[in-house]
């Protein structure tokens, strides 16, 4: 359905071209059928979302308005009966979602069960950082609060954080090879780096203050569902089975909980509750990459000597151990080190194993994370970064392992 573009010379046309032409229309003409009886089952607000979507490559800073229930004038059914939701974890994702639900469906009663104290989901030095590209600055823009103008948006996000124009391959020797970034001059915007804690406070100022409940739903293990007369609704159970008493019911539990989650090991088994370990069962579908991966945001600028908006990366000659620094908004940097696991009499050794937990593991993480760039050949690069590690708290030290899901069970995708 779309023009094809303009070939620079004439191109002789065969028999073979008009098969293939009549075949490609076709197709295009089965996939157009196939999206109009998909699109036409949707909500109203949500055929127009879908078509608009459908029919570009990006989302404009201006489309918000566009697709506001306010706008609209209506509420689809499906919103109505997302009253109530209950969105698991107060991550990026959990609190997107939050988001999208209340300003753009307009689903007005939405909750966020969020693991970690009030003061830790306040912090924003936690989490190191992330990065956003042209597609993420326009959802933020999409889902913020209608009390924010557009441009406003995106501007605020850009200005807390970094913008990025290349990376730097620090190679061995002293020599360096620039790689830029071409994103803002292919888009028109830019890709930024943000502190993680900054970005996750800027969605929390999208949604109400009562929205985000803290300290809540670590023990949710599973569902069990109930019905009326009107509607169905589920809600979430422990390990054993009980109701969990300060949880009400809800028509909707979205899990936004993170890698090891226990919403994906309910789907991957297809089962409704969890009767072991919670981490152990949500575990089971996550793949390690035998790596370990050690990060923070700290107030210190990486110095004039190095190139301004650019990433910077080294590694160890055997790759063992990867080194990243680079901008994270005005004086800050985000430095980034990750180590692979040792072999010792044929076992795989973390590079945290045998650390202590709490305040004292992640003294003795920053220690020998220090040891460990010190035993490196030294160069001023790797000094650089063993400065910023050096002025970092060791609380605002982010550690993980190298983990992603194996998969989602394939009926999920149905």
């Amino acid at each position: 359905p779309y023009p094809s573009q303009a070939t620079p010379f004439p191109v002789p046309k065969t028999d073979s071209d008009d098969s293939a032409h009549k075949s490609k229309q076709e197709d295009n003409n089965n996939n157009n059928t196939k999206y109009n009886q998909h699109h036409m089952r949707l909500p109203p607000p949500l055929r127009l979302a879908t078509a608009f979507i459908s029919r570009t490559s990006t989302v404009p800073l201006s489309s918000r308005s566009l697709f506001s229930t306010s706008a609209l004038n209506m509420k689809s059914n499906a919103a109505t009966q997302a009253e109530g939701t209950v969105i698991v974890g107060g991550g990026i994702a959990g609190l997107a979602v939050a988001a999208a639900l209340r300003n753009v469906a307009g689903v007005s009663n939405v909750k966020v069960l969020e693991a970690s104290t009030k003061a830790a989901f306040q912090n924003t030095d936690s989490g190191a950082a992330a990065q956003l590209g042209p597609n993420g600055l326009r959802a933020l823009n999409f889902i913020s609060s209608s009390d924010n103008d557009d441009d406003d948006v995106v501007q605020k996000v850009l200005d807390m954080g970094g913008i990025l124009e290349g990376n730097v391959m620090m190679m061995p020797g002293g020599q360096t090879m620039a790689i830029p970034d071409t994103t803002q001059a292919d888009t028109g915007m830019p890709q930024v780096l943000v502190r993680w804690g900054m970005l996750r406070s800027f969605l929390a100022d999208q949604l109400p203050e009562d929205v985000v409940v803290t300290e809540a739903g670590k023990d949710i293990a599973g569902y069990k569902s109930s019905s009326d007369d009107n509607s169905q609704h589920v809600s979430m159970i422990d390990t054993s089975g009980n109701t969990i008493a300060d949880l009400s019911s809800t028509p909707l539990i979205i899990g936004a909980d993170g890698v090891r989650s226990a919403f994906r090991a309910l789907v991957r088994k297809d089962v409704t509750h969890l009767t072991t370990d919670v981490t152990d069962a949500s575990g089971e579908d996550v793949k390690y990459g035998g790596r370990i991966n050690i990060k923070a945001v700290v107030n210190k600028s990486l110095g004039e000597e190095y190139k301004s908006g650019h990433t910077h990366a080294a590694f160890a000659p055997d790759g063992s151990v990867a080194v990243f620094a680079g901008p994270a908004g005005e004086g800050s940097t985000y430095w980034a080190i990750s180590v692979a696991d040792s072999v010792t009499d044929g076992d795989a050794v973390t590079f945290t194993d045998g650390l202590p937990a709490g305040s004292d593991g992640k003294m003795a993480l920053k220690e020998k994370l220090l040891a460990k760039l010190n035993s490196l050949d030294s160069d001023a690069y790797i000094t650089t970064v063993i400065d910023l590690i050096t002025e970092t708290s060791a609380e605002n030290i982010f550690c993980q392992k190298s983990e992603e899901a194996k998969e989602l069970a394939s009926g999920a995708a149905n």
